[in-house]
């Protein structure tokens, strides 16, 4: 019989095997120390437990906040203004209503620009919208990284309407609709 003081070697080995395998190892695929490290920290991320609160980094600026995110596979989304349908970017992901941190603010210059999107520490029902983060807690989270493709002002000479699903939401005036 195996001794049972032994049983976790052939395990570590499948283990290392795995994550060394001869193939990677000629093709020079070894995982650099951080690569592992960031591995953990998702895996941390991913398991089910304690939730924590994400916070953005250094470079952050905070821009606007978000009650709404429209996906892409609703049954049906029209957008309006004035009563005219605007046509939406062709390959948008997600629609994203916006009100700027800073009344000042443009967000049509957000065009063409990165956003990251993180639940909102204040409200439950928030998102907040910041540019110049890569990721959050140093590791790079793509499914809150978005690319805005097309920016449509709110006002009140030019309200937007937002259908969804025959369910019509209005845009106030100085908000603005992302479409990423």
């Amino acid at each position: 019989m195996f001794p049972k003081r032994l049983v976790p070697l052939p395990v570590a080995a499948f283990v290392l095997f795995l994550n060394f395998s001869p193939a990677k190892l000629t093709a020079g695929q070894i995982p650099s120390p951080q690569a592992l490290k960031n591995e953990v920290q998702l895996r941390a991320l991913t398991q089910p437990g304690e939730t924590k609160k994400a916070s953005v980094g250094p470079a952050a600026q905070f821009i606007a906040t978000s009650t709404q995110r429209i996906d892409r596979d609703r049954a049906e989304v029209r957008v309006y203004r004035n009563g005219q349908a605007v046509e939406l970017f062709p390959k948008f992901h997600e629609l994203l209503t916006a009100t700027p941190a800073d009344r000042q603010m443009g967000l049509e210059r957000l065009v063409g620009k990165s956003i990251t999107i993180v639940p909102s520490e204040k409200r439950a029902d928030q998102w907040d919208i910041f540019t110049g983060v890569g990721g959050v807690d140093k590791l790079i989270l793509a499914g809150n990284i978005f690319k805005v493709r097309q920016v449509l002002l709110s006002s009140r000479k030019n309200p937007l309407e937002v259908r969804v699903d025959g369910q019509m939401h209005r845009l106030k005036a100085g908000q603005a609709l992302l479409v990423l």
